[in-house]
């Protein structure tokens, strides 16, 4: 079972996560998709024993109270050792380098590109054909 961690404000965006992930990685087994609208009920989460089981973090950048950047450093502050990708609607250097210097596995824009989405995810969790 693959276990993706999902964190955005807007739930429309959820949704379109479930939808795409669900078709990309269908032949892969069970996929497991776990949505947070702000970054502390994801750390809630993360502290939990279901939380202990995941695989990758998807966290988008911009949303109140808690932004991804901070996420991104709690997370690596409970030493969880699994990737991360930022994603934001901003194109910019600054965000793009934060993210690196954080150590966010990958940084994508959006709209996000899904087919690219799903070979990065192959690539990072080392899922074969």
């Amino acid at each position: 079972m693959i276990h993706i961690v999902i964190v955005d404000d807007e739930a429309d965006t959820h949704l379109l996560y479930k939808l795409k992930f669900k078709k990309l990685f269908a032949h892969w087994g069970e996929l497991n998709l776990t949505s947070f609208l702000n970054a502390p009920d994801c750390l809630d989460y993360l502290k939990s024993p279901e939380g202990a089981q995941i695989d990758l973090i998807l966290s988008d950048i911009n949303m109140p109270g808690m932004d991804g950047f901070e996420l991104l450093q709690a997370v690596k502050g409970l030493h969880i050792k699994v990737p991360f990708y930022m994603v934001s609607a901003y194109e910019s250097s600054e965000f793009r380098n934060k993210a690196e210097s954080l150590g966010a596995t990958r940084f994508l824009s959006k709209p996000v590109d899904f087919s690219r989405l799903g070979d990065a995810v192959r690539e990072d969790l080392k899922l074969t054909e």
